[in-house]
């Protein structure tokens, strides 16, 4: 399990090259003694791209499930993720255009956390929450995501507040290692409270949610929140956004509309003020409104349940003589 050792970037990925290494040799020596029928492969590029091109050396068919977002920030990578597969599962609908001029078997599935979000019930309550309109600041699960992502946030939401006062700042901190560093982002700044676990309580019961990319803003959307969305990057990576992205957008909402719904903005740890500008004007009732019915639009039209169960048929498909069948 590399749950906890997930990284993006050259220079985290060096710090953990020798683990890198390490498992791909465990899983080359399983491959060899015990290889499977097929293999599924799910997102993370940077090992398991490599991963699938030596099962496919060795003769194991391959699945590439949630294709990896490498149209967001190297492009390029898309011709490479192609070739070490049998087939692509997509999860969100352009994708299916864009990896299909480099693989025949493309099939857009849907996206599996509409599977979990329609199976789940009532949000828990918030405890110690006074029931004033609550800002969530949702800055993803990743130690990275929070370092440089969050003290935007943060700069934001003192903006909001010293205009809002009735505002009752909430943090997501799903994984209780990170807390130390969301206490340190915050500092002695007051009206901050940290949210511990899933953030599904403060993405249902929200007023306002400042969320950084990624499955969190699918979310977000399925609760019907107003939201904007910040998505950490220096300069470079602006720029290479800039110059090199393919998709219109970065955030999985607007994505998935086709449209920009929600505002979004890469952001750099002082652009605090920036965000804020974003988010004042969904501070408006009759602006929030607006986004809300378009949020409950997209719903109804994209945000279906099924995903994992197509998956499987389309990887079962793919096993002559499985003995296995989904109703």
């Amino acid at each position: 399990d590399r749950t906890d050792k997930a990284v993006m970037g050259w220079l985290p990925v060096l710090a953990q090259l020798g683990s890198i290494i390490d498992h791909s040799a465990s899983f080359v020596e399983e491959m060899l003694e015990s290889p499977p029928d097929h293999l599924v492969v799910i997102d993370y590029p940077g090992l398991h791209s490599n991963l699938a091109l030596m099962a496919r050396r060795l003769g194991i068919p391959v699945t590439y499930y949630i294709c990896p977002q490498v149209w967001a920030w190297a492009p390029w990578r898309m011709k490479r993720i192609a070739q070490c597969a049998d087939q692509l599962l997509v999860v969100i609908p352009f994708e299916e255009q864009l990896y299909s001029p480099y693989h025949p078997r493309v099939i857009h599935v849907g996206n599996p956390v509409f599977d979990h979000l329609s199976d789940v019930g009532p949000a828990p309550e918030i405890p110690g929450s006074s029931g004033d309109p609550i800002l969530a600041l949702l800055p993803g699960s990743r130690r990275q995501e929070l370092i440089h992502g969050l003290p935007a946030l943060v700069g934001a939401a003192c903006e909001l507040k010293a205009e809002r006062p009735e505002l009752e700042i909430w943090v997501s901190c799903q994984r209780e290692e990170l807390r130390p560093i969301v206490r340190d982002i915050i500092g002695d700044r007051k009206g901050f409270h940290i949210h511990s676990g899933e953030a599904r309580a403060l993405q249902s019961r929200a007023r306002l949610a400042i969320v950084c990319s990624g499955t969190a803003t699918l979310e977000t959307a399925w609760h019907g929140v107003p939201m904007v969305v910040a998505y950490p990057a220096n300069d470079l990576q602006k720029s290479l956004y800039s110059l090199l992205g393919v998709a219109p957008f970065f955030s999985l909402v607007n994505l998935f509309a086709g449209e920009e719904i929600v505002p979004e903005r890469l952001v750099d740890p002082g652009d605090g003020a920036a965000v804020a500008r974003l988010a004042r004007p969904l501070l408006d009732d009759s602006v929030a409104s607006l986004q809300v019915s378009r949020l409950e639009q997209l719903k109804r039209e994209k945000f279906h349940p099924g995903a994992s169960l197509r998956a499987a048929r389309s990887v079962l498909q793919q096993i002559p003589d499985s003995g296995v069948s989904l109703i």
